[in-house]
């Protein structure tokens, strides 16, 4: 009885321990050809993130043998904002040594823009200066702006410069002249003198593929319904709408998903959740921006009122990037797996290394995904040698239960004679 108890916690170890049968992945995605050693930022479509059973957290990625290979999971945002500094040319930069003790730094603004301030980098100084500020149009007749500005600490602990800001009355002068008082201390050092910039930039997305659309106009309700369906169930950011119909329209629209419950009575009811409001319009591009909404069909509702009805010609979908980057070895064959709803996220020592990640990594791309239990046995020969051996173990091992359970009802029925 004890070696029966001891085969099958073999079994169960064995099992357990199998990447391949451990686990419950039902998708796969075989990644191009690695031309060298490096890391590689490797783009995945739409199909394998939709793929996932658990919001991209089952993702893994295998070499031909089952080994997991560690990896950096990046999702574009929407809206990225990012600041950079606009420099204004500083046409002088002096510090005079004798009375009355200044620095002057004359700024060119050659388009007489209006400003209201400039910000200054200045390199770290304990110290406190008064500045003046001026204002000319041909660099000779000066004008004030502002006097006896006040500069405190001009210093920073974790930085060897600052970013002081001089506010100042707004005005459009071609060149402006700030005078440093330096009679009680040693001048200052001002790098750059400019402003900050925000710029925008759109998140990058990727289409989503095969949507079927159907439309339904009730007259009597004043309102169109508008159904799309795709092939499988899909992690949605955005949906661009190409319409029919006349010169000028303004319509209310909605977003909506189909959901269902069961009531006492064991009966299911189906109802319309609102996702979205938005409006369509002749004057926009009729993009909608979404969370990210995870569902294999949805409806729009438009709000005709006395109108004619719209004809929604096309209703795209698309999903925000999803990278994934890992570090590849040559010519190896590797495999990005998907679709076990029981996996967490995986914590890899990688993710405490970014910095030491090239910024700009190379671009990897993989295969169409496929059903892992529907595909052809086409797998790489290590996998399927891998595969073979453990079979072949677990055989012997049952042959060998089946043996010791003979034998043990053998020698049971002999007690009993």
């Amino acid at each position: 009885m004890n070696t029966i108890k001891k085969i099958i916690s073999f079994i169960s170890i064995i099992l357990l321990s199998s990447p391949i049968l451990g686990q419950k992945f039902h998708w796969e995605a075989e990644l191009n050809t690695v031309p060298a050693n490096g890391f590689y930022k490797i783009n995945i479509s739409p199909e394998i993130v939709s793929a996932s059973a658990n919001n991209a957290n089952d993702i893994r990625i295998y070499d031909a043998s089952g080994t997991e290979i560690p990896y950096i999971l990046e999702k574009e945002q929407a809206v990225n904002f990012s600041k950079y500094f606009i420099d204004y040319k500083i046409i002088t930069n002096e510090n005079l040594r004798r009375w009355p003790y200044y620095s002057r730094i004359v700024i060119h603004n050659p388009q007489k823009n209006k400003i209201s301030n400039f910000q200054l980098i200045i390199r770290n100084a304990d110290v406190s200066k008064r500045l003046k500020l001026s204002g000319s149009d041909d660099a000779s007749h000066w004008y004030v702006i502002k006097d006896k500005y006040l500069f405190r600490s001009v210093y920073d602990n974790n930085e060897v410069s600052v970013i002081k800001i001089m506010q100042f009355p707004t005005s459009n002068y071609e060149y402006y002249e700030i005078l440093i008082d330096d009679w009680r201390n040693n001048p200052i050092q001002v790098k750059k003198a400019g402003y900050f910039n925000t710029a925008v930039e759109q998140g990058k997305y990727a289409k989503i593929e095969n949507p079927q659309l159907s439309q339904e106009d009730k007259k009597e309700d004043k309102q169109s319904m508008v159904h799309v369906v795709f092939p499988s169930q899909q992690l949605i950011n955005k949906i661009q709408l190409k319409i029919e119909g006349p010169e000028f329209y303004y319509r209310e629209a909605e977003i909506l998903l189909k959901d269902s419950n069961v009531t006492k009575k064991r009966k299911t009811e189906y109802f319309f959740r609102p996702v979205k409001s938005f409006i369509i319009s002749s004057n926009s591009l009729n993009s909608i921006y979404l969370p990210g909404i995870n569902a294999k069909e949805f409806y729009i509702r438009i709000n005709n009122k006395d109108n004619q009805p719209l004809k929604i010609k096309e209703a795209n979908a698309w999903q925000l990037n999803h990278y994934l980057t890992a570090k590849l070895q040559k010519d190896k064959n590797y495999f990005i797996r998907t679709g076990d709803k029981d996996l967490y996220k995986p914590e890899y020592d990688l993710m405490y290394f970014k910095n030491e990640i090239p910024k700009s990594p190379k671009q990897l791309s993989a295969k169409k995904i496929v059903n892992i239990f529907k595909k052809e046995r086409t797998e790489p020969k290590g996998l399927q040698a891998n595969k073979m051996i453990l079979w072949s173990v677990i055989g012997v091992i049952a042959v060998l239960l089946i043996y010791f359970t003979t034998k043990m009802i053998g020698d049971m029925q002999k007690k009993n004679e």
